[in-house]
């Protein structure tokens, strides 16, 4: 009894020894011939898988099976990881807290310095807690301090009531700590007034 072409059903890969195997259980099923009628109570089952995919030793599918998964498993991982990286665009070199003075006493806040860009900046990551948000036009300004004196500006921002966190980025050069600057400080800003009273420090 003639039938399909072992080669159009399963190919030329494999081991002379896979191949025998599998022409061997060709051929008896080629002898068998087709299977009887199926009964009215079994004609709604399942489709059987092709002759080429049930001759493939199981063995090969759970081991193709396991490679696949864990190719996807690695290139899903190493997205995270890259996606993370490039979505904070921040590297951490160097942290500060912060902690209120005066009245606000309970304010806090940390500082975070990144590395250094290729334009010679230095970005920073604030995030602050405890500060009230003003109003008529009044804004917070952090700064450099030597010995708890206020120096350059690296920039302003206002907060909201549950605490912000805050962007900046600045020219100098921040390896020069300790010597020409050795913390930071926060003064409080308002239209109109001359002193800008510090309301946070290193």
């Amino acid at each position: 009894m003639s039938g399909p072409d072992f080669v159009d059903l399963v190919g030329d890969e494999g081991t002379p020894e896979e191949l025998e195997r599998l022409r061997r259980a060709h051929r008896m099923l080629i002898e068998a011939g087709p299977p009887p009628e199926l009964s009215p109570r079994l004609s709604d089952a399942p489709a059987a898988p092709s002759s080429r995919s049930s001759l493939v030793p199981r063995r090969r599918r759970g081991a193709a099976f396991l490679l696949a998964a864990a190719v996807v498993a690695s290139a899903f991982g190493i997205g995270l990881l890259v996606g993370d990286r490039n979505s904070s665009g921040f590297t951490q070199v160097l942290a500060r807290p912060m902690h209120g003075v005066g009245q606000l006493a309970s304010a806090r806040a940390t500082l975070a310095v990144g590395e250094q860009d290729s334009a010679g900046n230095y970005p920073l990551k604030m995030t602050v807690r405890g500060l009230p948000s003003l109003e008529h036009g009044g804004w917070y300004e952090l700064l450099l301090s030597k010995d708890g004196r206020p120096t350059l500006s690296c920039g302003s921002f206002d907060v909201a009531t549950q605490g912000v966190t805050v962007r900046l980025s600045v020219p100098y050069d921040l390896s020069k700590f300790p010597d020409l600057y050795d913390g930071w400080v926060v003064v409080k800003r308002e239209p109109k007034q001359r002193q800008a009273p510090v309301v946070m420090t290193t």
